[in-house]
């Protein structure tokens, strides 16, 4: 509102500028094209001002909770994603066609500078994150990153235990026992280790 008042006014000093240009009053015309042009600039700097991302963040929030509430659904914590694909998807609009099939609310959960909508499925998660800007990290966002980070070290530890079965002997005694080596790698600090279990030959 400020802006268009800034505007307005500095399109009134050039029109009496103009008028004062006319009459010759060269000295007047002069003073009153500088305010034009400063009631100008204030005006397009309070229109910028007006389109920073905090506004254009609220806006689309708006627009998203007053478009889709009938399928929105509030939440206070960030839902369970464990044991689920995530697809992250690019707009609001790619989120209600998934839901469209689906056939389940999208859960929300806003905050300041992030809103974090999820559509949960049986085996799949569908997420899109509305930020400020690109530099915030969401908290579903954060979870996202753990999950990844977690799948991958249980995969590599499958993968180690998978070798270290097929690395396993069987050393057979002469009293008719044998001894079963396995190398076992701990968890925490990944250090092998020998273990030993007495077997019976039947």
């Amino acid at each position: 509102m400020i802006s268009i008042i800034y505007i307005i006014l500095s399109f009134i000093s050039f029109i009496i500028s103009w008028i004062l240009y006319k009459y010759i009053l060269y000295g007047y015309c002069i003073l009153s094209i500088t305010f034009g042009i400063v009631f100008l600039l204030l005006g397009i700097s309070n229109l910028l001002k007006s389109q920073s991302p905090e506004k254009k963040y609220d806006s689309e929030i708006k627009d998203i909770l007053k478009t889709f509430d009938s399928i929105l659904v509030k939440s206070s914590e960030i839902p369970n994603l464990d044991n689920r694909n995530i697809i992250v998807v690019e707009s609001i609009d790619d989120l209600v066609d998934a839901q469209l099939e689906i056939r389940k609310p999208i859960c929300y959960l806003k905050q300041t500078e992030s809103c974090s909508f999820v559509l949960l499925d049986d085996k799949e998660a569908y997420v899109y994150v509305a930020k400020i800007n690109e530099n915030i990290l969401s908290p579903i966002e954060i979870v996202i990153k753990e999950s990844k980070i977690k799948r991958k070290n249980r995969d590599e530890m499958d993968s180690e235990m998978l070798r270290d079965i097929e690395k396993t002997t069987i050393v057979k005694l002469s009293n008719k026992k044998s001894y079963k080596i396995s190398p076992v790698r701990k968890k925490e600090n990944k250090v092998k280790q020998m273990v030993s279990n007495d077997i019976e030959v039947l």
